[in-house]
């Protein structure tokens, strides 16, 4: 009673108020929605221009893109990798935790080195980018106990990243 008291004396709740209230009940926070098969659908086929998963299989654009590979896009799996590619990290994906995931990513999913490096594209140097591989080097390398995949991505991340100033 007391906590819709508080939540009363500040006024009229509103929906951060409420969902506040939802999940002190709940006693703890509410997971990140997954996204729908729909969604990722329709999120991929808008970066390539399309209206729908036909007409992306029919798209130069998206034909060149993905050369050499074979998606089936008949599974959510293989959606999901064109969403975490060409769209973006689905929120439910930002806050992992584990000896595969930096900063909330999980770098065996997920291709993001500006994020993955907390780095700024537009301000940073080549010196940054060697300074943040190797603050990350020493957390993560197979010396330390960390994950060789997770060592051989940085790296890549890294040398992505030189590639591109």
């Amino acid at each position: 009673m007391a906590r819709i008291d508080e939540i009363l004396s500040a006024g009229a709740p509103d929906a951060e108020a409420l969902l506040a209230f939802a999940e002190f009940i709940n006693g703890k926070t509410f997971p990140e929605p997954v996204l729908t098969l729909t969604e990722l659908k329709t999120a991929v086929c808008n970066v390539f221009g399309s209206k729908n998963a036909t007409e992306l299989r029919k798209s130069n654009e998206f034909n060149l893109a993905m050369a050499g590979r074979t998606f089936d896009l008949k599974t959510k799996a293989d959606w999901l990798k064109l969403y975490r590619e060409w769209v973006g990290v689905p929120h439910s994906e930002r806050t992992k935790t584990g000896k595969t995931s930096i900063n909330g990513i999980d770098v065996l999913e997920n291709f993001r080195p500006w994020h993955v490096f907390s780095l700024d594209p537009s301000t940073a140097s080549a010196e940054d980018i060697k300074d943040a591989f190797r603050r990350l080097a020493k957390a993560h390398h197979p010396d330390v106990g960390g994950d060789p995949r997770v060592m051989e991505r940085l790296q890549k991340m890294r040398d992505s990243l030189l590639a591109f100033l």
